[in-house]
């Protein structure tokens, strides 16, 4: 697929910031698990927060393939730092502006693009949290302990069963600083270390009617139109993990010296690049192909899951090959490829697992 001039610039800028930028410290925030708060903050001003909200609202309005586009040119160096981008946009902006009321609109996606607010999103394969209604407010107690980029301290949206009818949903907008919610501690990932999340703590929250997103019953509809599009954005990751990790090993492999020679040069070595790079280019036709059936308003539900698939399996098996073309460097943490192989682990279960997606595939071919 050949990309628009617009969005090779934009990727080509991308690029730059995050070789000269992310780079630097994406060692350290992964070892301290601190977030990133002053590379997004720089990232806002590029106009990468606002991806998905439109120009009236101070937003870029980038299509899906310039929001993926710039999410792998991230991850390639920070998986973590492109997850905080992904969530902000697919997971707490979209919904707001697909499904929010104009009030929650005007209050919200403003300072969102701006990056004043940096939004999160409260896993729902992780929800403990219950809802009571009381007269026009809900009663909230529980926790979530997958909350993404709740360490940014901004709002998030959790979904939530309605347990006065429990088939269906609501969507709730909550304040990380209301009455009743405490971040209680960072979650212990193996990946995606410095994505900033942590488990929320809800006791006796009080939250009115203007906080639901849509209405009391169509939660479940929100979820499942927000997840299909962050498959997209989170297969957008996996590319750039496994593209920032075939690149590795080759520099290693043109450098590393064995018996006389570059192991570039060794045959089990060149099957491997072989593998790993054409792995990546089927995934990049799924994901693109997904992105483009999105922006051109065709069901893409089916392509997103593959691309999912797909690229979850790909970057797990890719990231594998790099720490073994690597040998026994490639278990150390003075080199890249492990922490690509931990953060192949996470986004290979966000939103959905392998298994699902194999269902959601099976699903679409059937209907």
């Amino acid at each position: 697929m050949k990309l628009s001039q617009e969005c090779i610039l934009l990727q080509n800028e991308l690029r730059k910031f995050a070789q000269q930028i992310i780079l630097e410290k994406v060692d350290e925030f992964d070892k301290t698990c601190n977030f990133p708060l002053d590379n997004i903050k720089k990232l806002s001003e590029m106009g990468i927060l606002g991806a998905v909200i439109p120009e009236d609202m101070g937003g870029a309005a980038l299509d899906t393939i310039g929001l993926v586009v710039s999410l792998e040119e991230i991850s390639k160096v920070c998986a973590s730092t492109a997850l905080i981008i992904a969530t902000h946009n697919a997971l707490f902006a979209y919904p707001i502006l697909k499904f929010g009321s104009d009030e929650m609109k005007k209050k919200y996606l403003p300072k969102t693009a701006s990056g004043e607010i940096i939004g999160g999103f409260a896993d729902v394969s992780t929800n403990e949290i219950e809802t009571k209604k009381e007269h026009d407010n809900y009663i909230l107690n529980g926790k979530n302990s997958f909350v993404l980029n709740a360490a940014a301290n901004g709002p998030f949206i959790t979904i939530l069963p309605n347990l006065e009818d429990n088939q269906k949903s609501i969507a709730f907008l909550l304040e990380s600083n209301s009455s009743g919610i405490e971040r209680f501690k960072k979650t212990k990932t193996i990946g995606m270390r410095a994505a900033g999340i942590e488990e929320i703590i809800v006791k006796n929250c009080q939250t009115a009617q203007t906080k639901v997103i849509g209405n009391e019953t169509n939660g479940s509809v929100i979820l499942e139109e927000i997840q299909n599009f962050a498959k997209i954005c989170f297969s957008a990751i996996a590319l750039g993990i496994a593209q920032g990790a075939t690149e590795a090993a080759i520099k290693y492999a043109k450098e590393r010296i064995q018996f006389g020679q570059t192991i570039i040069n060794f045959g089990m070595i060149r099957e491997k690049i072989a593998e790993m790079t054409t792995k990546i280019e089927a995934a990049r036709l799924l994901i693109y192909e997904a992105a483009m059936n999105r922006d051109n308003n065709k069901d893409f539900r089916g392509t997103a899951a593959m691309a999912k698939y797909f690229s979850g399996q790909a970057v797990v098996e890719i990231t594998t090959s790099a720490i073994q073309i690597y040998g026994g460097y490639g278990y150390m943490k003075d080199y890249p490829v492990e922490r690509y192989f931990r953060d192949a682990q996470v986004i290979n279960v966000l939103c959905s697992t392998p298994l699902q997606e194999k269902e959601n595939i099976i699903k679409q071919i059937i209907l």
